[in-house]
């Protein structure tokens, strides 16, 4: 399926198993949305294969999702930290067994990041 829409000649995103993503444009209901993604990737910390795994989010509306997702306790990684993060959930070009089903604030704390608020996800 996803070589068929590659070789459409029309924009296509394509994935494999696992990889869901999310394209939040200036149709959407960005509170819907925000709440959706938040629901789908929490519920059970992701480890459902359907639940979203990227937020890809146009220039017009990035602003509104990004303030939405802080509204409900969504922080973002910069500098060291988001290098920090990135480094346990990816060991030897593949995923770290150890991070699946982890909720976000054990997630950190793996990591040695400084995010240590409440989380509500």
């Amino acid at each position: 399926m996803v070589k068929a829409a590659y070789s459409s000649g029309k924009p296509a995103i394509g994935v494999g198993a696992g990889n869901t993503p999310v394209v939040v444009d200036e149709s959407a209901d960005i509170k819907r949305v925000v709440a959706s993604i938040l629901m789908s990737k929490t519920f059970d910390s992701g480890v459902i294969c359907a639940s979203e795994q990227s937020v890809i989010v146009v220039d017009e509306v990035y602003n509104a999702v990004r303030e939405r997702f802080a509204s409900h306790g969504g922080y973002l990684l910069q500098g060291k930290e988001l290098k920090a993060v990135q480094d346990i959930i990816l060991k030897n070009g593949g995923l770290n067994a150890a991070i699946v089903g982890q909720s976000a604030p054990k997630i950190a704390e793996m990591a040695e990041s400084a995010y240590r608020p409440t989380p509500r996800c």
